[in-house]
């Protein structure tokens, strides 16, 4: 291999890591710039170019890599702009996995193989979020919301009726629940629970957990929007509601919630997903309350000190 063999090699290989529209004139600008300067080395030593001297030029040029990024810089494969809200799923993510993992053990079922896949769907999530801003610029910009204690009446009463119908009355009575949604058009006696599950104080706390949510809807209701008091409210019973649902999982798995064991078998991975997403949201809304400011007033709306 010859000094020329060398340099085409490189120019070669940073081409390969450039954009398909670039690369043709980009080899032939750096095709040029090393050939210049691999002559005026020769020049300077007296005789002609040989794979050492095209070697020890290339290595002040730097990787291939390197080199393709002076000429096209590739994005992060996730944003920096993201990284803070990476960590903070990253975080929820690992203590719900923890948690859920501890209260419903199951056969073959790996936290730490979870968590693997958490951050794979969390890097594949926040690298497409990325690709589409920078494809799309307009497409996720950013618009004004409205502060964190507004919650209208016209939106607060679906809330309370909604809970009331779905999780409220589908876990106090699911067969009776499945009959009227589906007209008795499906069979439900799959869905009859156990005996031990109707006395069980998982059926009792979560009962008890979507009754308070409820309530906590029809307080929202009364004051016309969220309170200081109702948001801290909301975080605990979903955090709740994410661990009962986690010991739901569990007893499923051990076939103690149906009579079926075919419904234990569907529902407890089901169980389990909801509430980890349960879970996961409640730590998310902890940390949007821990970190809730309001803004210093404008110096002319201070209320002046020097006054008694």
């Amino acid at each position: 291999m010859n000094a020329d063999d060398v340099i085409e090699s490189y120019v070669r290989d940073v081409a390969r890591c450039l954009p398909r529209g670039k690369r043709n004139d980009v080899a032939f600008e750096l095709r040029s710039l090393l050939g210049d300067e691999l002559a005026a080395m020769a020049h300077a030593a007296g005789h002609a170019p040989d794979k050492a001297m095209a070697m020890n030029l290339l290595k002040g040029f730097g990787r291939p890599a390197e080199v393709a990024g002076r000429y096209h810089q590739r994005p992060a494969l996730i944003d920096p702009a993201d990284t803070h809200h990476v960590l903070i799923w990253t975080l929820a993510g690992a203590v719900s996995i923890a948690v859920l993992s501890a209260m419903s053990p199951a056969e073959g079922r790996n936290g730490g193989d979870l968590f693997l896949k958490w951050l794979g769907a969390l890097v594949i999530t926040f690298s497409l979020l990325g690709w589409r801003r920078r494809r799309y610029p307009g497409a996720l910009s950013w618009k004004p919301r409205h502060g964190p204690d507004w919650m209208p009446r016209r939106l607060a009463v679906p809330a309370l009726v909604a809970t009331l119908v779905f999780p409220v009355f589908m876990y106090a009575a699911p067969q009776t629940f499945v009959r009227i949604m589906f007209l008795g058009t499906l069979p439900t006696r799959g869905l009859e629970l156990t005996g031990a599950f109707r006395e069980s104080w998982p059926r009792m706390a979560g009962m008890t957990t979507l009754i308070l949510l409820a309530a906590m809807y029809a307080a929202i209701v009364v004051q016309g929007g969220w309170r200081n008091w109702t948001c801290w409210m909301s975080v605990a019973l979903h955090a709740g509601l994410g661990l009962i649902l986690g010991a739901h999982a569990g007893l499923a798995a051990q076939g103690l919630v149906f009579v079926s064991p075919k419904a234990n078998e569907v529902s407890a991975p089901i169980f389990g997903l909801v509430g980890a997403f349960t879970l996961l949201c409640a730590f998310y809304d902890m940390y949007r309350e821990w970190a809730r400011i309001t803004p210093a007033p404008a110096l002319e709306d201070r209320p002046n000190l020097n006054k008694h």
